[in-house]
């Protein structure tokens, strides 16, 4: 009886051991298209000064530009963002030329003002204090190392313009052209 059972006890196992080596196997296949490397930015909004003989600031609400930049492209290669601007004009005849010393248009951008939307190690800023941007040429801003920026990152740069008291200038509006740009490479 003790044989009966110790042969039917490897027979089951004999069974159990063949469905497992006869198990087949099959493979999952995706394919992956690398996007691209953009950025997205709105308009910024200075507060107004009144001119009073005294050197006026017009800043950006802290936090209030709600730009984001994208790596989208799978490749790992870094990336920076660049800024330009023009001088202020009234479109007229009037300007503020930020290339002066006393009438600088400036960008800072704190690291708590960098988060991930989605992806890996977030870029760094280049300009945690207030930074002239360069009438001509361009400044970078923000950069991400080779292997990190990789996906989405909502960035919130502020503003500030000087204007100083001696600025021949009129009442009204003045504009500037802003150029940001996204290149490859940290």
């Amino acid at each position: 009886m003790m044989k009966k059972r110790l042969l039917a006890f490897l027979l089951v196992f004999a069974l159990l051991a063949v469905s497992a080596i006869a198990a087949a196997a099959e493979t999952g296949t995706v394919t992956i298209t690398g996007g691209t490397l953009s950025e997205t930015i709105a308009n910024v909004t200075l507060s107004g000064v009144t001119l009073d003989g005294t050197d006026q600031t017009a800043t950006s609400a802290s936090g209030s530009n709600a730009w984001s930049a994208t790596d989208a492209r799978g490749t790992g290669a870094g990336w920076n963002l660049t800024i330009a601007a023009t001088d202020f004009s009234d479109g007229v005849d009037k300007t503020i030329d930020i290339a002066q010393a006393d009438s600088e248009f400036k960008i800072q951008l704190l690291d708590a003002n960098v988060t991930i939307t989605a992806g890996n190690t977030k870029p760094v800023s280049a300009v945690t204090t207030l930074t002239p941007i360069p009438d001509t040429g361009s400044l970078k801003f923000l950069s991400a190392a080779i292997n990190t920026g990789m996906g989405s990152y909502a960035i919130a740069p502020n503003f500030e313009l000087e204007v100083p008291a001696e600025t021949f200038v009129g009442s009204g509006t003045y504009t500037s052209t802003i150029t940001v740009t996204a290149v490859s490479g940290p």
